[in-house]
């Protein structure tokens, strides 16, 4: 090995690390909003009041210009372009075979950063540009009205954030020597996945009415932008 070569290996090896390092302060940020945003979702079950309640107090927090620029907008880039970055240095240089929880820890990733666009433009946009709050009253009407498509995106967009948050932040617990596991349970996946599908049917009407549901201000700016017809669901 030339000293060329060690040269650019150990230029290689400083970028990963630096990149890691990025990568894991950028998530540690974000989680704090990924577990507001989850806990929001997981209450569900307990009612409308209780939802929007607990949602009109936290948005206070990361919806401020600051704090949402801090801890949602400047992570979700970072941690996004780290992330693409270190899977371009390590395809390159070839690596060993990865076990099947860092697998899925990056396709939950992978997940998240194909609908992450699509979700922010309907969740907050609709906030931001026309001060439209979705609530529990515009998801429900989502539900209501598409349900086929709806259904398995909020499942999996949750069960993938609370996966890949989870391994993420008991990776870096394992990195600072408080804990040797680094791999979410089986049990507390599965619990997480049956609660995410209990909240969903609250949030569809299958426990409680909810008032509004097929006739809200969110539904009202859906067919106002996209011109669908809102009387009936989706056919």
């Amino acid at each position: 090995m030339t000293e060329a070569t060690v040269t650019i290996q150990g230029q290689g090896s400083s970028i990963e690390s630096r990149l890691i390092r990025a990568q894991a302060l950028a998530g540690s940020l974000f989680l704090i909003f990924l577990g507001l945003h989850l806990v929001n979702l997981w209450l569900a079950p307990f009612g409308v009041a209780v939802f929007d309640g607990y949602q009109g107090v936290v948005r206070v927090f990361y919806q401020h210009p600051i704090v949402e620029t801090l801890l949602v907008i400047l992570p979700v880039v970072v941690h996004a372009v780290a992330g693409i970055w270190l899977f371009v240095i390590r395809r390159n240089r070839g690596r060993g075979k990865r076990s099947r929880r860092a697998t899925l820890h990056s396709l939950a990733g992978l997940f998240l950063l194909i609908f992450i666009v699509g979700h922010v433009l309907a969740v907050r946009g609709s906030s931001f540009f026309f001060d439209v709050f979705p609530e529990f009253a515009g998801l429900s009407f989502s539900l209501w009205y598409f349900p086929a498509y709806f259904y398995p995106y909020y499942f999996l967009l949750a069960l993938a954030g609370f996966y890949h948050g989870s391994h993420g932040l008991l990776t870096l617990l394992r990195r600072a020597g408080t804990t040797r596991r680094a791999f979410v349970p089986a049990p507390v996946l599965a619990a997480g996945a049956v609660w995410i599908l209990v909240s969903l049917l609250a949030i569809d009407g299958r426990f409680f009415d909810v008032p509004g549901r097929t006739d809200n201000a969110f539904g009202r700016l859906a067919a106002e932008l996209t011109g669908l017809d809102i009387t009936e669901p989706w056919k």
